[in-house]
């Protein structure tokens, strides 16, 4: 009899006890990564581009009552910061905010019969523009903003190592505002456009570098406050120029 009791208790402690048990698996081999990808992540961080305006690629038309000006054009680079929002591994939405500075220097074609206007109306009444609107240069800041779509075509996407690179194109809409810094009778205007390039992108854990070469087109058109005459197209400003294969730089980090 006692012979099957004791089976019995060790049966039913067994079945008691077993309910309670945690197989540790922290030993075992871990399971293999080369099926899985790198998983792009938004990024943020400063953003530089090496843009250069040349006349020979723009148009412009500026005109003080009523008399046609020449223009020459220095600026500064594109100073600002950059991000991008991926949706899938081949298509990202990104957005630049910049800032550039725009010296323009004007002399009117015929500089000698622009002064002897200045001269005309003095005679009878306040001018509505003087000699820094005939000649001299405007101190233009601008604020950019650059909206638009990558379409990439990734290259390396190791999960292991937490590294990636890709191969991408890009499209978008510039829009902006100038803002006059010196003593001028012009508004200052708001500016159009559009961008468009490729570049490399390339992620290493936390960290993000992209470059590349874009093409920028931007308009803007302004006139003065108060007119001349009785067109206000006799005191105008309009430029429109594009800028070919500028080159970029973007460092920063991931965002989640």
């Amino acid at each position: 009899m006692r012979k099957r009791i004791y089976p019995l208790i060790l049966l039913f402690c067994t079945l008691a006890f077993a309910d309670r048990v945690v197989i540790d698996t922290s030993m075992a081999a871990s399971t293999s990564n080369d099926s899985r990808e790198f998983e792009d992540r938004g990024s943020f961080g400063p953003y530089v581009e090496f843009n250069n305006i040349k006349m020979k690629n723009g148009e412009y038309s500026y005109k003080v009552n009523g008399r046609k000006h020449d223009i020459s054009i220095d600026n500064t680079y594109i100073y600002g910061a950059s991000g991008s929002l991926p949706l899938t591994e081949w298509f990202d939405i990104y957005l630049m905010a910049g800032y550039q500075y725009l010296g323009i220097s004007h002399k009117p074609r015929n500089i000698d019969a622009a002064y002897r206007d200045l001269e005309d109306w003095d005679d009878f009444f306040e001018a509505p523009f003087d000699s820094s609107d005939i000649e001299g240069r405007h101190e233009i800041h601008t604020a950019l903003f650059q909206l638009g779509f990558d379409f990439a075509l990734p290259l390396v996407m190791n999960y292991k190592h937490q590294f990636m690179i890709k191969l991408y194109a890009f499209g978008g809409a510039v829009f902006g505002k100038t803002f006059f810094a010196d003593d001028t009778k012009f508004t200052s205007p708001a500016i159009y456009g559009y961008a468009y390039g490729a570049g490399l992108r390339t992620a290493w854990h936390g960290f993000f570098l992209s470059g590349g070469f874009r093409n920028n087109h931007e308009y803007f058109h302004t006139y003065f406050e108060r007119k001349t005459g009785e067109l206000r197209e006799n005191d105008e400003f309009m430029l429109d120029y594009t800028t070919y294969f500028q080159p970029y730089v973007s460092l920063g980090i991931t965002l989640f």
